[in-house]
């Protein structure tokens, strides 16, 4: 067996081929991890992950608290960064080139890195297990990766050797102007990229995502009222349940939740809407935040908005599905199911009626959310307020002049 060193460093071939395979296996799996954490964080749409399995083996849930980041960066991110330095360390041909002769035990540096690698996965392990109480498996893959390095570095060199040898190289590399500038300019991005994020905060979801899945910001943030449609044009009892014209020429669809604070907003402006411009028809499609009725979602952002889909619904059979939606948007903070009572008292609703309505057709109601939430999903529609006019769709409450100026020039074409 071929164990000799293949060019003027520490590293035999052996070591070189078994360091690379686990740093491969750490990059994929580190990639793995970051399609989970956006996911987990900023599209309520996703499926749960392979690795969500049940309420104790779920990466999702870990992936979601404020330990998987360290300085507002994913730590999936850190580790992409870690493994893929891990694999230079291990097969650039530093001996090749004069500037980079001073590398000559990068084995010296992997063990070292590996030693600081098994002390975090001591400390994730900690976290996840008995703080998040949570197991994350691809976490634990890459804790089993770690400490391959650490033995796949460590065999043939004692420790103390390890650091003598990273000492000497370091020493070597310094004495050399040109690696000040090697190793300052990397530096130097580095901090200025970690105040940018810390700045802008790409990698941080929604302060209102505390409960599952993460939503736009545009999408759950208290909405400022005076840049709403101006209120609600409607005396409550009117409405119907048909918003617009019945015989259309242009229809507007809308995926909303009851209890998202940015559809209230963009329902005050689609009935205005239908009161100013003529030729036209909105149509509702329910997009609840909520596991309950949707097969999207993991948990629940709004815990109410499947119940109050129901009984809008419900409201339907007796004449006023507008009626009822309007005042569940107008209530949306203090949702229960008495209060939802409450307020079909207000539209002089049948209320035991609707509480039978709701009971007897639950499943059928039920089934046609999903099919509203499949359609979504279809249009890569991924949150609400989420309105789509003619072919296009827009994301997001926009600014009522905007969106009136938008069906103006659908109805003209």
């Amino acid at each position: 067996m071929d164990t000799m060193n293949t060019a003027n460093t520490d590293l035999t071939r052996i070591n070189r081929i078994l360091i690379s395979i686990l740093a491969i296996l750490g990059v994929l799996v580190c990639i793995e991890l970051l399609v989970v954490y956006y996911n987990a964080n900023f599209n309520p749409a996703a499926e749960p992950s392979f690795c969500s399995i049940n309420e104790h083996i779920d990466c999702d849930a870990v992936a979601e608290t404020g330990f998987s980041r360290l300085l507002e960066v994913p730590l999936a991110l850190w580790g992409l960064g870690f493994y893929s330095f891990i694999l230079f360390l291990s097969v650039f041909p530093f001996d090749k080139f004069d500037i980079f002769k001073p590398v000559s035990h990068p084995k010296a540096f992997i063990f070292i890195l590996s030693v600081f690698s098994i002390i975090l996965s001591l400390i994730l392990y900690y976290i996840t297990s008995y703080i998040i109480e949570k197991v994350c498996i691809l976490c634990y893959v890459l804790y089993l990766l770690n400490a391959g390095l650490f033995f796949a570095s460590k065999v043939g060199t004692p420790i103390e050797k390890h650091f003598v040898n990273a000492f000497a190289d370091i020493k070597a590399m310094l004495s050399d102007r040109r690696w000040w500038l090697l190793l300052g300019i990397p530096a130097l991005i580095g901090v200025i990229a970690l105040v940018l994020i810390n700045i802008y905060k790409p990698f941080t979801p929604p302060e209102t995502s505390m409960i599952a899945k993460s939503v736009p910001r545009q999408q759950c943030s208290t909405p400022n009222r005076m840049n709403s449609g101006g209120g609600n044009p409607y005396a409550l009892g009117t409405i119907g349940n048909i918003l617009g014209d019945k015989d259309a020429k242009l229809i507007i669809h809308e995926y909303t939740d009851y209890q998202c604070p940015y559809c209230a907003m963009s329902n005050e402006m689609l009935l205005r809407l239908s009161k100013e411009v003529k030729g036209i028809k909105i149509v509702h499609h329910d997009f609840p935040l909520d596991k309950e009725c949707n097969p999207y979602i993991r948990g629940s952002v709004h815990p109410m908005a499947c119940q109050a889909a129901y009984y809008a619904k419900a409201a339907k059979k007796q004449g006023k599905f507008w009626d009822m939606a309007t005042l569940l948007y107008e209530n949306k903070d203090e949702l229960s199911e008495e209060k939802i009572l409450q307020l079909a008292k207000t539209l002089d609703l049948d209320v035991n009626k609707l509480k039978k309505d709701v009971a007897d057709n639950k499943e059928i109601f039920k089934q046609e959310i999903v099919q509203d939430v499949e359609k979504a999903k279809k249009l890569g529609i991924n949150g609400t307020p989420t309105i789509v006019i003619g072919i296009k769709k827009y994301e997001g409450a926009m600014p009522y002049p905007k969106l009136k100026q938008t069906v103006l020039e659908n109805l003209q074409q």
